[in-house]
């Protein structure tokens, strides 16, 4: 998967690859695990078959084999989320601001485990 999209007034789900498929959908999006604001980015970890959508404060984790959510990681940052990636193993994520707010989480646990200092400008 190198795209996705969501166009809720036509409840469709739109994703680019090697193929280009329109999946529509019948149900409402659960409101835990959906955004009003847009996403910012997402990560695909083949390794560990989970997709991780980072959008305001929060990232969603979603099993990539079924399409169900697994975990929501609320308020990550003090400010919206700008900047999301995956270290190379897939154990850690490592998350950022505009602020220059940098975290580091571990993905089993989703603990915090690291804050970095900001710069000052």
């Amino acid at each position: 998967m190198t795209c996705i999209r969501a166009v809720p007034r036509h409840r469709r789900l739109v994703v680019g690859s090697r193929k280009f498929k329109v999946f529509q959908y019948n149900k409402p999006f659960m409101h835990e695990f959906s955004d009003d604001a847009p996403i910012v980015c997402a990560r695909l970890s083949i390794p560990r078959l989970e997709v991780y959508v980072a959008g305001e404060r929060s990232i969603k984790v979603w099993d990539a084999r079924t399409g169900k959510p697994v975990r929501v990681m609320k308020n990550v940052l003090d400010s919206d989320i700008t900047y999301m990636e995956l270290d190379n193993h897939h154990r850690k994520m490592v998350i950022g601001s505009h602020t220059g707010e940098v975290k580091v989480f571990d993905l089993m646990s989703g603990i915090n485990t690291l804050v970095l200092d900001q710069h000052d400008p």
